[in-house]
């Protein structure tokens, strides 16, 4: 069974493996943008980019994401309000 990005963050305040794992799925991203920088930096930086995915992910609190009809709320009261500014 595949688990979701949104399980394995979930998972991933206990478990290591979940963290590792979601680490690895971007691995690819982490490539393609380290390709834009020099070679001598990309080691340095592919660090620095794993330790603040790692961080983010520890600090996200997955509970406090709206689902889809909540997050359409708060985008029709935020249309509303800036219609209502005169903007």
């Amino acid at each position: 069974m595949t688990e979701t990005l949104y399980d394995l963050a979930k998972k991933s305040k206990e478990d290591s493996n979940a963290l590792e794992t979601i680490v690895k799925l971007f691995e690819p991203k982490l490539k393609k943008s380290l390709s834009l920088t020099e070679q001598k930096e990309r080691d340095d930086l592919s660090q620095e980019l794993k330790y603040k995915l790692v961080s983010v992910i520890k600090k996200y609190d997955v509970d406090s994401t709206p689902g889809f009809w909540e997050l359409k709320e708060q985008m029709m009261n935020e249309d509303s309000f800036v219609k209502g500014c005169g903007h």
